[in-house]
């Protein structure tokens, strides 16, 4: 009697199964149904419930592969890639997966991972070889390999070469990228609309007649995807190829407005660089200024901003303390431009941005000139010790050792500290080719009273072409009784154009009473003053 009762119940679970099994073919044909008639939705989710009914299985394996192709279809690659790689990894089913494979090397196509869009088709059995060598065509294609494109093209059958929808879109691709513009769109003209929409390569018809010149076309059919496509790569893509036509068509204002809507989208700077170029060409600076400050490669940015920055110096343009206040912070520590920017900024009375400037530049490889100005201004504001400290390292530097030294004696001498001074600068002297170190020498002697090495450092500032000093060395000459020596430096102020006019009337004054020129006492003359009525009393007395 048991053992009866135990047949009887085995033969309902059997009875049970085989119902549930018979169901879930049912549901498999009803879904394989919706999916060879594209509803790819309503295939989406039959698959779905077989799923989830029985995740393990054949059943489930073959839902599971069937959510991957229609989410393949409705474009939804991220999904479609998860569930198909599912299937893979429990899959024992051997017809399905030449196909599963073939999917994932255009999906990986589609997010531009070549090298494993390859490794995917070269994993497809015989059963689609053709179409996995059409594949990685497209790879070959999309790497710019265009010898390998051809290879696999070749290899193809006339068949499938003359009719496969995919083998007419790469070969059309081919054509395209070798100038063959003709070719390229009757090739892709025998592709029907509704396949181009199924196999997502609508865009590249677009990119065809883009490239063939065929603009109204292109921008047609783009224009067409944007408005009719769900899906929202396809859009994006479609909108790239129209900001190609509005900027080979000039249309800046219409290529502006698409590349701001992109920008989210795309990576690096070179599209923000395309933003700025056309900007560029309406003129608006300061939107060109804005999108230069988003580039983040540092350097380039800064040389960037750095050439407008100049360039509306060079030209006197209003806004430029607006603009520096802006955007010179974005200029790079190292630039040299920055110290410069900071002194522009301060001189035009925003001394807050230009400190803020030089603090930025003391961590660069630019600290030096901007410990220099630095001590400067400590130097304008009378705090004398501070600048001191900032200069004192400078001075053991090769690169600012004179100016430094400059300034250091300059600080001395305001101080009265004479003899510090001169020691100071004789240490540099000889070896300085600026005439200024000499020229204060020659002055720091001068107010110690010691004529004699005054007059040798005005000298040594006058032959590094000083003119200034060369009025100094003649004065001093002229009044220790050496008029030949002093007509000498006279005459080389003269010749070094002294643009003081007061210098240069009393160096013509001077020249002219020793040479007796008529000629140079008479543009004395022509300055006015005391030093013009000495003059003219000298002509009247010739």
């Amino acid at each position: 009697m048991r053992d009866n009762k135990c047949i009887i119940f085995l033969f309902s679970v059997f009875c049970l199964l085989s119902v549930s099994a018979i169901a879930s073919e049912d549901k498999l044909k009803t879904a394989d149904e919706y999916l060879r008639t594209k509803n790819y939705v309503k295939a989406k989710e039959v698959y779905r419930d077989i799923f989830l009914a029985a995740p393990k299985g054949i059943s489930g394996e073959k839902a599971l592969f069937g959510m991957g192709k229609a989410d393949y279809y409705l474009k939804n690659y991220y999904e479609a890639r998860q569930n198909i790689k599912r299937f893979i990894s429990v899959s024992q089913i051997p017809e399905y997966r030449d196909e599963a494979y073939l999917m994932l090397g255009y999906i990986s196509i589609h997010f531009q991972k070549f090298k494993e869009a390859e490794q995917y088709f070269e994993a497809v059995g015989e059963s689609l070889k053709e179409k996995a060598s059409i594949g990685k065509a497209e790879v070959a294609l999309k790497t710019g390999d265009m010898a390998r494109a051809e290879y696999f093209l070749a290899a193809l059958s006339k068949r499938t070469i003359e009719t496969d929808p995919r083998a007419l879109y790469t070969r059309s691709m081919v054509y395209s990228s070798k100038g063959m513009h003709r070719e390229a769109v009757n090739t892709i003209n025998r592709i029907l609309d509704s396949t181009l929409k199924e196999q997502d390569i609508r865009v590249e018809k677009a990119r065809i007649f883009f490239n063939a010149r065929k603009l109204k076309e292109a921008e047609r059919l783009c224009r067409s995807i944007i408005d009719s496509s769900t899906s929202s790569i396809e859009k994006i893509n479609a909108k790239r190829v129209l900001l190609q036509i509005y900027e080979v068509d000039g249309n800046v204002d219409e290529a502006l407005k698409l590349a701001i809507e992109l920008l989210p989208y795309e990576l690096g700077d070179d599209f923000k660089l395309k933003i700025v170029s056309l900007y560029d060409k309406k003129g608006d600076l300061n939107n060109v200024m804005k999108y230069l400050s988003y580039l983040s490669n540092k350097k380039y940015r800064s040389a960037e901003i750095e050439k407008r920055l100049k360039s509306m110096i060079a030209s006197k343009d209003p806004r430029v303390v607006e603009y520096m206040q802006k955007f010179s912070l974005y200029l790079d520590a190292d630039a040299p431009f920055i110290v410069d920017a900071s002194r522009y900024l301060i001189a035009n009375g925003k001394k807050i941005e230009g400190k803020q400037l030089l603090m930025k530049a003391l961590k660069g490889a630019v600290r030096g000139e901007a410990s220099l100005y630095i001590a400067e201004l400590l130097i304008k504001e009378g705090k004398y010790v501070e600048a001191e400290k900032v200069l004192k390292p400078l001075t053991i530097d090769t690169r600012y050792l004179y100016r430094a030294s400059y300034m250091v004696a300059d600080i001395m001498e305001r101080q009265g500290k004479y003899v510090a001074a001169i020691e100071y600068l004789l240490r540099i002297v000889k070896t300085a080719t600026d005439y200024r170190i000499a020229a204060k020498l020659g002055d720091l002697y001068y107010k110690t009273k010691d004529r004699q090495n005054a007059v040798k450092y005005y000298i040594m500032a006058s032959n590094k072409g000083d003119g200034l000093s060369s009025v100094k060395a003649a004065d001093c000459l002229y009044v220790s009784g050496d008029y030949t020596k002093a007509k000498t430096y006279y005459k080389r102020a003269l010749d070094f154009n002294i643009k003081d006019p007061k210098s240069l009337q009393w160096v013509q004054y001077q020249y002219g009473k020793l040479t007796k020129s008529n000629d140079y006492l008479k543009k004395a003359v022509t300055g006015g003053g005391e030093i013009a009525e000495a003059a003219a009393t000298i002509l009247g007395d010739k």
